[in-house]
């Protein structure tokens, strides 16, 4: 097993344990039978604390586990404690690396666009210049992962714009956009 990784996942770890929980303190349960489903429910705890994750994603909602068992009473020693928190930090860390990478890609976009639209239609360069905007238009399309819904809806609106008057968007578009909705769904929790 490795920890969830997408929103899903986790929600099935939930149920797993909530069962456990629900049989371990279920009404007219057997001293054996209450001890039991405490064991299944301790491995089942233990078994997602103790396996590190497989990704960033893996990351958050193990330590959402971790804050989780800790508000029920669950206790972890402190080298793992250590390592969730280390998990922690490094998932906040690739949340801000994106959303850096995302506004200095959107920055240059819009930079080199003013450009372009400040030239004269017909002026030495004009070409070049709208060269140079779609090349940067093309690289926060295909390129950089969308942080945020906010990020995804500017990157719907430049795919809009840029294929205005043309039947569908390349594979290339639908393929980013997908694993933008991929990433940003598993970082969604809903309660």
């Amino acid at each position: 097993m490795t920890a969830p990784a997408t929103t899903d996942q986790f929600r099935a770890w939930m149920t797993e344990r909530d069962a456990h929980y629900a049989a371990a303190n279920a009404p007219g349960a057997t001293e054996a039978q209450s001890l039991a489903s405490t064991d299944d429910l301790v491995t089942c705890e233990n078994r997602l604390l103790e396996t590190p994750a497989a990704s960033i994603t893996g990351n958050y909602f193990r330590c959402l586990a971790a804050v989780k068992l800790s508000a029920d009473g669950h206790e972890m020693d402190d080298d793992l404690a250590r390592a969730i928190e280390a998990e922690a930090d490094a998932f906040l860390a690739e949340q801000r690396a994106q959303q850096v990478a995302f506004d200095e890609a959107l920055a240059e976009y819009r930079r080199v666009r003013a450009i372009s639209d400040a030239m004269p239609l017909g002026a030495e360069g004009e070409d070049e210049a709208i060269d140079e905007y779609c090349v940067a238009m093309d690289r926060i399309i295909e390129d950089i992962r969308t942080p945020s819904i906010a990020a995804l809806r500017i990157k719907l609106e430049l795919i809009e714009s840029r294929m205005e008057g043309f039947c569908g968007w390349p594979d290339e578009w639908h393929a980013a956009v997908a694993r933008d909705l991929d990433h940003l769904e598993a970082m969604a929790i809903m309660a």
